[in-house]
């Protein structure tokens, strides 16, 4: 049996995976001269700095990828490698939401930039959540005992930092289920365009 913070993880991951689909989805439309969904837009780059940037990423961070290097070296360059990714991801996001005020402003040159950007973001990131769950978490189910799996789990059930009294799950659930209705059919549950 699978322990529960692999599957934890790989819901997060398909979550985000689904968010990243929806960006790449508009901007290929937008290309093709659909009007851009501002509002949406705005909420997929809530999401991606909400959830994935500040939560989901640092959890791996401090105990996955801290639990693998109690147990064995042989994850190091990869760990280092998902490291420097996650910490390239948040000036992408940054970049994009720049770009993205711009392009609401009418800037031509911005709205092409911000389309390059958001295909390399989505790009970017797919190929960090596969390098994550094909090659770390194999690594991870072989050294891991039910102990460290515990830990990693109860980290990633948590819903509330007790500092400031946010539910970071909820607040994800919340800005989803807003992409989610703004995204027309057949991909969201919005009226189709």
């Amino acid at each position: 049996m699978k322990p529960e913070a692999i599957q934890i993880i790989r819901d997060e991951h398909l979550a985000i995976s689904a968010v990243l689909y929806s960006l790449r989805y508009l901007v290929k439309g937008m290309r093709k001269g659909e009007a851009p969904n501002f509002p949406l837009l705005r909420a997929i780059l809530d999401y991606i700095v909400s959830y994935p940037d500040r939560w989901h990423h640092p959890k791996e961070d401090k105990y996955l990828f801290t639990a693998v290097q109690r147990r064995t070296r042989e994850a190091d360059a990869l760990i280092g490698r998902l490291e420097r990714e996650h910490n390239l991801g948040y000036p992408m996001v940054e970049d994009l939401k720049k770009q993205l005020l711009a392009f609401q402003g009418g800037d031509a040159k911005a709205a092409e930039a911000f389309f390059d950007t958001a295909e390399r973001y989505a790009e970017f990131e797919w190929d960090h959540l596969r390098t994550e769950e094909d090659a770390l978490i194999p690594i991870a189910e072989r050294v891991l005992t039910p102990e460290d799996w515990t830990e990693i789990a109860t980290a990633f059930r948590e819903n509330d930092n007790p500092l400031f009294g946010i539910k970071p799950k909820d607040e994800a659930e919340t800005l989803y289920q807003r992409i989610l209705s703004l995204t027309p059919a057949p991909l969201g549950l919005g009226r189709a365009s």
